[in-house]
């Protein structure tokens, strides 16, 4: 078991979507003065937590910061699905290329039938 902070889940987040915010920016439109912005910014990592549909919201809440806990106790197993989950929202249609249909609850309800999500381990 290891003690981790929200602050080490969420640099997990920022290193997967910056592997993919390009693709993401481009479904976007978004501007950064013709210069590549290195890495996702913290409103792209935000929106990364609020759209992934596979995080209960309680994680999705320890990772907005916004239960009064900074620190859990995890497996590497739970840490190992918590990486392989991020990385699947980070690479899938729906993230690259979302637009509000794709991000709706009934499209991304239907992503989770019969899918777990993943909670905090306690």
């Amino acid at each position: 078991m290891n003690s981790i902070t929200k602050k080490y889940l969420t640099e997990i987040i920022f290193k997967k979507t910056s592997e993919t915010i390009d693709k993401y920016r481009e479904s976007k439109q978004h501007q950064f003065d013709n210069v590549p912005y290195p890495g996702a910014t913290d409103e792209e990592v935000l929106d990364f937590i609020i759209t992934i549909p596979y995080f209960d919201q309680k994680l999705k809440d320890f990772l907005l910061g916004n239960l009064a806990e900074d620190t859990i106790i995890i497996s590497q197993t739970w840490e190992n699905e918590f990486i392989k989950n991020v990385k699947l929202w980070a690479e899938s249609f729906e993230w690259l290329h979302g637009n509000d249909y794709f991000l709706s609850e009934a499209h991304v309800s239907g992503i989770n039938k019969e899918r777990v999500f993943l909670r905090l381990p306690y």
